[in-house]
């Protein structure tokens, strides 16, 4: 065997069988963003971010969960297909900011659980705040059956497992050994799915080529062209988001749907509000942007100042700024115009409000091309 291919070999037996540190998410209510319902594993294989996380979550959640990833970042997703794997577990396609870190590789995560098991009782239950920030209760595990479950207990009796923490992992130091799937209220006992048993369902589920069923709750339609020479974005998407919309009916990604789809309004919990799109084609020479907010009659949710920036690069965002100040809407729509610039992403800054309240609403955003 040649010294590359060794070299790869003990690489991938280190990944496989090395800890592998957690990241998670908080799971929310997209009606009230501050009723936290559970919590999800993230993960990606290949190209697809993955969150990992109880079934009965997913249907407190609605037709889609929506997600905080830990950190500071306060990064924003969304659950775009679901597939349910049984054991109470379920596999979620994500998009939006969260997707730009999205945890390990799910094959970098070791399934070698037991050892740790055997070789210490105590353990903590690890789990996404509010704000980002990170918490860790420190369990007992009081019962394994060896193949599928474990149950725990708090090693205090003041601080008790709660039925938000769903989701949470069970961790061994910084390895994850479970996840946490329900808790008995009366006597305080978590049940704990191993994560060897987990992940031989996500294997199962990726390696059989299955696909997750599509959220039913999507209202995008494809686009038409409209008057006015701009030029609808019916290939683009909207990538990230960072303020909750009001409910499952009015998310970021109608700001590029079509027209029977309702508005975008979102709550914001801090300002500014970032608005993240692909524009259609692989590099767009374009010249401003349309602020449609055509029917929205809050007319004081409207964006009143804003900064434009675009990217022009293939791989990761270099941000350049090309426009920003007050926007004024005539006959609910608003253009801001800038010198012609390559762009194959643009992100709308959105400072204040024109009421200056916590709502901000837009019906779509149009990409205006270079003549």
């Amino acid at each position: 065997m040649s010294s590359w291919r060794v070299a790869a070999t003990l690489f991938l037996g280190l990944c496989l069988s090395g800890t592998a540190f957690a990241q998670q998410a908080l799971v929310r209510s997209f009606g009230n963003a501050n009723m936290e319902i559970g919590q999800a594993y993230l993960a990606h294989y290949g190209s697809r971010c993955v969150a990992v996380l109880p079934t009965h979550v997913v249907a407190e959640s609605g037709d889609i969960a929506a997600f905080l990833r830990e950190g500071q970042d306060g990064l924003l997703g969304e659950s775009t297909a679901i597939a349910d794997l049984g054991d109470d577990v379920s596999i979620a396609d994500i998009a939006g900011g969260i997707t730009g870190d999205c945890g390990y590789s799910t094959m970098a995560v070791s399934r070698a659980v037991s050892s740790r098991i055997r070789a210490n009782a105590i353990a903590s239950v690890r789990s996404v705040n509010g704000d980002g920030s990170i918490a860790q209760l420190s369990v007992t595990i009081v019962d394994d059956d060896g193949h599928t479950f474990l149950r725990v207990q708090p090693t205090n009796d003041i601080n008790q497992l709660r039925k938000g923490l769903s989701g949470s992992l069970l961790m061994s130091g910084d390895t994850p050994i479970g996840m946490l799937l329900s808790v008995d209220a009366r006597f305080g006992v978590g049940k704990v799915i191993r994560l060897d048993r987990m992940f031989s369902k996500i294997d199962s589920f990726v390696a059989g080529n299955h696909s997750s069923a599509p959220v039913s709750a999507s209202t995008s339609q494809p686009v038409t062209a409209v008057p006015g020479g701009a030029l609808p974005v019916a290939d683009g998407a909207i990538t990230s988001w960072s303020a909750m919309p009001v409910d499952t009916q009015h998310r970021a990604s109608n700001l590029v749907a079509g027209d029977d789809s309702p508005e975008w309004i979102a709550q914001a919990d801090q300002w500014p509000v970032v608005i993240e799109m692909d524009v259609a084609g692989e590099r767009v020479a374009i010249s401003g942007v349309e602020l449609d907010g055509t029917g929205i009659t809050a007319i004081g949710t409207l964006p009143a100042t804003v900064e434009l920036m675009v990217s022009a690069t293939e791989t990761g965002q270099r941000w350049r700024s090309v426009a920003g100040g007050p926007v004024s809407f005539t006959d609910g729509i608003a253009r801001i115009q800038f010198a012609p610039s390559w762009a194959r992403q643009i992100r709308l800054v959105i400072s204040v409000t024109a009421d200056g309240g916590n709502t901000v609403a837009l019906r779509r955003l149009r990409v205006i091309p270079a003549n």
